[in-house]
């Protein structure tokens, strides 16, 4: 059973794909994905040097940045933001580490791997992201005991990787009878489960809320045991320029006021707006329950020992890393 702080982890790997599925998986592109769609949150096209340049995904935790944006609360706090959305975590990443934004989304796990790997990054605040193991209603699998011999999609090596294998724990599966293939991408790993391609996937929110209003039967949720992983992560060297730290700052700041806002409902046709160009369908606009946003927060030490022991189980990072420096706490009141 899962303790929180204090993971049952078992080691989740393939020990065969159908071939099939993988001819499928090289002709969609699955790895990257950052330029599949055009109809995703706006992202500004030209990169202007002196913006703050922040990667985001269309997920529900990002939504307070579109809002910032849309409704002018950047403009209000007197920065210039420029938003970048990613359909992948991967590609984020690619982004950050390429130095082309100076901000992005992630989760505990992904950002402590890259550090540990020599990417100058801090983790500036930590979100209340979960995530949902939908599974395709035409498989019939009603609970996570029928995983024996399915396919599971997931992200490898983020807060996904880590749930699979705490599912797979709690229903005392063989660890090589479920079978994980890497989609990174959000979007096509939803379309990919309606179209009953792979048997299961695991779905952030808003594709949470609209593989379950299409009748894919929903079987784990992360907020079970409290699993609370996603993040955002700041470069190192804009922590080191003072106009970008301030930025940041300002940028935290924005973000609290759009969760006021959000929180008390004040602009719904801006969120329903927002939430169109994810893609999702209206219907799954009009029936999405939003969170209570908390304000920007530091992220929780407990969480940061999950994450470190997921990797260090895995051996994807020394002993020798601590994550003792994960974690910068400047913008946090």
């Amino acid at each position: 059973m899962y303790s929180h702080g204090l993971p049952f982890f078992i080691p989740s790997f393939m020990k065969k794909i159908f071939p099939s599925f993988l001819l499928f998986l090289v002709l969609c592109g699955c790895g990257s994905s950052s330029d599949s769609r055009n109809d995703k949150p706006k992202t500004t096209e030209q990169r202007d040097s002196t913006a703050l340049q922040v990667a985001l995904m269309p997920t529900l935790d990002c939504l307070p940045f579109y809002y910032a944006d849309r409704c002018g609360l950047f403009q209000g706090q007197g920065v210039k933001v420029q938003l970048q959305t990613f359909n992948a975590q991967m590609d984020c990443d690619t982004a950050f580490t390429r130095r082309h934004v100076d901000v992005s989304y992630t989760d505990l796990i992904r950002a402590a791997l890259l550090q540990s790997n020599c990417t100058g990054l801090y983790v500036i605040m930590q979100i209340d992201g979960y995530h949902e193991l939908i599974t395709a209603k035409s498989k019939r699998i009603r609970n996570t005991r029928n995983l024996k011999e399915r396919m599971v999609a997931i992200a490898r090596h983020s807060v996904t990787d880590l749930l699979l294998d705490t599912v797979i724990g709690q229903a005392k599966l063989d660890p090589s009878t479920v079978y994980h293939p890497q989609i990174n991408d959000i979007v096509l790993r939803y379309d990919m489960l309606s179209n009953a391609t792979i048997d299961a996937a695991f779905l952030p929110e808003p594709y949470a809320t609209q593989a379950r209003l299409s009748g894919n039967p929903s079987i784990y949720d992360s907020r079970q045991q409290k699993i609370r992983l996603m993040a955002f992560m700041a470069s190192a060297d804009a922590l080191k320029n003072k106009k970008k730290a301030e930025q940041i700052r300002l940028l935290i700041k924005a973000y609290d006021k759009a969760v006021e806002q959000i929180n008390r409902k004040a602009e719904t046709d801006s969120i329903r707006s927002i939430l169109l160009r994810y893609p999702v369908k209206p219907e799954t606009a009009d029936t999405l329950k939003l969170p209570t946003y908390p304000k920007a927060r530091k992220a929780d030490p407990s969480d940061v020992k999950t994450a470190l022991h997921f990797l260090t189980y895995r051996k994807l990072i020394s002993s020798k890393y601590k994550g003792d420096t994960l974690v910068d706490t400047q913008f946090i009141q």
